[in-house]
């Protein structure tokens, strides 16, 4: 079992299912204050439709409000990234808004929110006074709110440099995705964190097994304590012990000091056991009495010692199956799995998904490594959206990274991905090349002219000599993939 030393305090970082709205709802309170208005909504642009969504609002009667793009003095500020009032530069208020909340503001200012150079969002205020002091107040606050938009996970959905943006779609800080699958384990996760139970996170390696223990813990009622992670592998059982255990001085040749192990180091806090399906026998004996008395002794002797602390365990494996073959403690397995959250493999979140990720990715390398995205072609968005990512979302950040590190102008074309067929996790030769998902020729056919009409930037004379057929035959082909309606 190898053993990860790191122990990781509350707060460090990432803290998953805090999301930002916490802080974004402070800043809309803290302008309602200064700026004497009765309410304030913060409207995100959703870059696929084009609609305004209410992201945090003081809202009573309804959960959120969408707006199509251009509609309402909301839509009027996103258009031409100007503040505007009403009664003044404004529209009138947008009348089905008015009918969905049944509220009847009498002045309206608006105040765009920028990421860099574009306009992503706008800061709402109602029924308060429109001079220009207040105005200057709205658009400091509208400035915070883009420095917290910018240090999140949202910021890369909000400003994406795909060609085909997918629908905006946010869970919670660090948590990038919005299938619905993702959205089952989210929920569960959600529900069980605030609780003492033990949770087991399955999934296949590289699905963010550890980012959502991070989130259990960072939502729980320990989450000031430690978040001690033992990363299970195949270390000697020896030197397990003495990392879980501790020990005390002159318990063997070198122990020159008394030292805690990781149960004591998790006390008041979280253990986190990542692939807990590799401890061998003898290790599961022995954290199922500790599970079972939650007291722990040292080598080399010295007084028992109470532990209190929060249990976490994931694995890729199939641990009931191990069971039944005499692999795993039944009884230990009751004992981390009182709550199971399966995570799925990027394969099964949709393209949606996938493109949400590599946005995300390519502005967190990109800033990584100096090496600003400026654009992200339609042909590399298809290759990544069909590729099978057995590694999931490790394999697709690692695959960003490269090609961001090797790009020269800041575009992502294919030939920078360097993507290989791996085999899923325990499966045979025979899932090596899923057949089903490899691509016929004619979706090849379709990836190869939309490679070229972007090329040629559309120059159909070129892209018909260069492919070797005829412009009507072209014409035709282009129609059939969508490229010429």
């Amino acid at each position: 079992m190898a053993v990860d030393s790191a122990t990781m305090p509350a707060g460090d970082g990432l803290r998953p299912l805090a999301s930002p709205d916490l802080t974004l709802m402070r800043w809309l309170d803290r302008v309602c204050g200064q700026a004497g208005a009765a309410r304030a909504s913060l409207f995100l642009r959703d870059p696929m439709t084009g609609e305004a969504v209410t992201r945090v609002a003081h809202l009573d009667e309804v959960e959120e409000i969408r707006l199509s793009a251009g509609r309402g003095i909301v839509g009027a500020v996103m258009a031409s990234a100007q503040v505007h009032t009403w009664p003044g530069t404004g529209p009138e208020p947008d009348p089905a808004t008015l009918d969905i909340t049944g509220y009847r503001p009498t002045s309206i200012l608006a105040v765009p929110v920028y990421l860099g150079k574009h306009v992503v969002g706008v800061v709402e205020l109602l029924d308060g006074p429109l001079g220009p002091d207040v105005v200057r107040r709205a658009e400091r606050i509208a400035e915070r709110i883009a420095k917290v938009l910018a240090e999140s996970s949202l910021a890369a959905q909000l400003r994406p440099r795909g060609e085909l943006p997918p629908r905006l779609e946010y869970v919670a800080e660090g948590i990038v995705g919005g299938a619905s699958s993702l959205r089952g384990a989210f929920h569960r996760v959600a529900l069980v964190a605030p609780t003492q139970a033990s949770v087991l996170i399955i999934g296949e390696t590289g699905t963010g097994k550890e980012l959502f223990a991070r989130a259990i813990h960072a939502n729980s009622s320990c989450a000031e304590g430690p978040l001690v992670k033992v990363d299970c592998g195949a270390l000697p059982d020896s030197i397990l012990e003495n990392e879980l255990f501790g020990h005390e001085k002159g318990a063997f040749t070198g122990a020159g000091s008394s030292t805690p192990g990781r149960f004591e180091e998790a006390h008041g806090g979280t253990l986190f056991l990542d692939e807990v399906g590799e401890l061998s026998g003898k290790a599961q004996t022995r954290l199922l009495r500790v599970l079972e008395d939650r007291v722990v002794q040292r080598l080399g002797g010295g007084r028992p010692r109470t532990v209190d602390f929060r249990l976490v365990s994931a694995t890729h494996r199939d641990l009931v199956a191990m069971a039944r073959r005499g692999e795993f403690r039944t009884d230990l397995l009751h004992r981390i799995q009182v709550v199971r959250v399966r995570l799925p493999p990027l394969r099964e979140r949709g393209a949606g998904d996938i493109m949400r990720l590599v946005e995300h990715f390519a502005e967190l390398h990109g800033r990584r490594h100096s090496r600003p995205v400026r654009r992200i072609p339609r042909t590399s968005q298809d290759l990544l959206a069909r590729h099978p990512w057995f590694g999931n979302v490790r394999e697709l950040s690692h695959a960003v990274e490269s090609a961001v590190v090797l790009t020269t102008d800041g575009v992502l074309v294919p030939e920078l991905f360097e993507l290989e067929s791996t085999q899923v996790e325990g499966g045979g030769s025979e899932d090596r090349h899923p057949f089903h998902q490899m691509p016929t020729v004619a979706e090849l056919e379709g990836q190869y002219l939309t490679w070229l009409m972007e090329h040629f930037e559309g120059r159909k004379a070129e892209v018909a000599q260069v492919a070797g057929i005829g412009r009507t035959t072209l014409w035709r082909k282009l129609k059939e993939i969508g490229l010429d309606p």
